[in-house]
Parts: C-alpha cells; sequence; structure tokens
C-alpha cells in the first residue's frame, strides 16, 4: 500500500511538472518555414477582455468575451481565463478556457488557418486566425457546436505569419536549447526527488544513502577523469593508459 501510494505520489507530481513545461506559449508560435504569429499586442494588459460580450451570428442566449496571450476576469466565475462565456443580462458567467492550457496548430494544408485552442474541465475553445491586413482586429463568436466545444475566428495582421512582432518589441518565446535545459533538469529534479523519497520512507536509509545510485554518481567524476586521460593520450600517440569498460 505505501510502495502504491508512493509511486502515485511520484507520477503525479511528474506530470503536472511535466504539463506545464511543455504547454504552448500563449502569445506566440513559431514554425520553421512559416515563420512566427505573435499575439501579444493584441492583448489587454488591464486585466479587462480585448474582445468583450462578442455575440454570435445565429441567436443565441450568451456572449463571450476573450483575451489573446494574457488572461482576465470578468464576472463572479470568469477568473485568470482566456475565454468567458456570459448570460446575455450579465448575471452569470462560465469559464472556456485557461491561458495556460494553450495548443498551437499551424494548419493542416492550404485553405486552413492556424488555430490556437483552450480548454477548461469539459469545455474546449479553438480560434481561427485569419490573415487579414486591417487595421482593427476583429473576433467574431462563432457558437457552440457540438456541444462543450467553441469556435472563434479573430481576423487581424496578427494572424499573418510574421505579421506583429510582440507587444515588447523582440521576439520573445523560448529557444529550443532553453526548452531543452528545462526538460534535462526537471527529468533529474523528478529522478532524484522520486529515488530520496523511495529511499527515506521505504527502505528506512538516512544521510547521503538516500541519493539515488549514490555510488555511481561518486565515482562518476573518476570515470570522466579516467575517460578523458584515456582520450588525451591515445590521441597524443603516448598510450601507457588501458581502457576498462565500466
Amino acid at each position: 500500500m505505501k510502495m502504491s501510494r508512493l509511486t502515485s505520489s511520484i507520477i503525479i507530481f511528474a506530470c503536472i511538472f511535466f504539463s506545464l513545461i511543455i504547454a504552448d506559449d500563449p502569445c506566440r508560435f513559431e514554425v520553421k518555414d512559416k515563420g512566427v504569429i505573435d499575439i501579444s499586442s493584441l492583448a489587454s494588459k488591464d486585466g479587462k477582455a480585448a474582445f468583450p460580450d462578442e455575440s454570435p451570428s445565429a441567436g443565441s442566449n450568451y456572449i463571450y468575451s476573450y483575451n489573446p496571450c494574457k488572461a482576465f476576469s470578468e464576472g463572479d466565475t470568469c477568473k485568470n481565463v482566456a475565454v468567458c462565456q456570459v448570460s446575455r443580462d450579465k448575471t452569470l458567467t462560465f469559464v472556456l478556457g485557461k491561458q495556460d492550457s494553450a495548443k498551437w496548430n499551424a494548419g493542416a494544408g492550404a485553405g486552413s488557418f492556424p488555430t490556437i485552442s483552450y480548454s477548461f474541465d469539459e469545455k474546449k475553445v479553438q480560434v481561427e486566425l485569419e490573415c487579414m491586413d486591417k487595421a482593427v482586429s476583429q473576433l467574431d463568436a462563432l457558437g457552440e457546436g457540438p456541444t462543450n466545444f467553441y469556435k472563434f475566428r479573430l481576423q487581424s495582421k496578427c494572424a499573418c505569419w510574421n505579421g506583429c512582432k510582440s507587444a515588447g518589441g523582440s521576439g520573445g518565446g523560448i529557444s529550443g536549447g532553453a526548452v531543452f535545459v528545462i526538460i534535462t533538469v526537471s527529468l533529474f529534479s523528478v529522478y532524484f526527488i522520486g529515488f530520496a523519497i523511495y529511499n527515506k520512507f521505504l527502505l528506512k536509509l538516512s544521510g547521503m544513502d538516500i541519493i539515488a545510485h549514490r555510488t555511481f554518481w561518486v565515482a562518476l567524476p573518476v570515470y570522466a577523469r579516467d575517460g578523458a586521460t584515456y582520450v588525451v593520450r591515445r590521441g597524443t600517440g603516448k598510450g601507457g593508459v588501458e581502457y576498462n569498460k565500466i
């Protein structure tokens, strides 16, 4: 039972940690050979929606508010959200999507729009990004269908590849190298923390013994030194050092 709970805790911790790492940037999307879509300049930064009270063309009892890139709040329920559904009398609000759930899609091919999607519980939102060179950006609420799936279309020059720069005037985003470093550090963190918990509470170890595979990590610098020495001596033709597999 203890082992099961420990394993479950480690798995849950890892899933939450990595879901945060791999979440898409809600402001910027870069695709090789296409360029960058940056919608950060469209965002309202005062805590309100940049596109409030948008109504579907077909009859609906609800209106919708959306803020690209930055979270906003509206009513009693929509706190720090990306998309909010509001009753026409403004008495009810429902969360449709959060910024930290953002997922980009470059489009399937010719004639298809890039999209950014959001979610919250069973609700899902898809915003089509239509490239249009217009002075004022426009959001069209296309309605719900099927149930719990909400569709919008954002027309803007910022929906074009390389159409807009970030609100701060620079590219922004995280480089591939930075993502690799974050993932690597995170993997090692989960590895060491998980084994430390296991060794301490199940195996009842203490001190340095709770470190995962301690003997290997202690010996690693020696292995690295011997390996480097072997390579240098072989490269310079001096020899004198035999290679032994670990």
